[in-house]
């Protein structure tokens, strides 16, 4: 017998997903990083899982809120890890030679066809 499942969102939920990708843009742009705009989203959810949605006037707004406030918190924290680093800047290394591994892994399927 098969059976409607009720998936009833509550509307902490629903507010939250209707307004995601604004807040995302919100933060991204603050911060220019998509991995620390996540994790504002992160704290902002948690903070919004908490409050009382009949004391809040206009959702959006509140929403947009706290996640300007987590991202202003963020750039304060990344400002004093920079500030605390100590050498010179070395950039990410880029491959320029071709990998090793693949000419392994090419013999060792060739061998293994063999």
């Amino acid at each position: 017998m098969d059976r409607a499942v009720d998936h009833a969102v509550d509307p902490a939920t629903a507010a939250f997903v209707a307004h995601r990708n604004l807040l995302f843009t919100v933060a991204y742009e603050m911060l220019g990083s998509a991995a620390d705009a996540e994790d504002v989203l992160q704290e902002t959810w948690l903070l919004w899982a908490g409050v009382d949605l009949h004391a809040v006037r206009d959702q959006r707004a509140y929403l947009v809120r706290i996640t300007t406030r987590q991202a202003l918190k963020r750039l304060r924290t990344l400002g004093r890890r920079r500030e605390s680093y100590v050498g010179p800047w070395l950039p990410e290394p880029l491959l320029t030679a071709p990998d090793v591994a693949e000419d392994v892994e090419l013999a060792e399927s060739v061998s293994m066809a063999m």
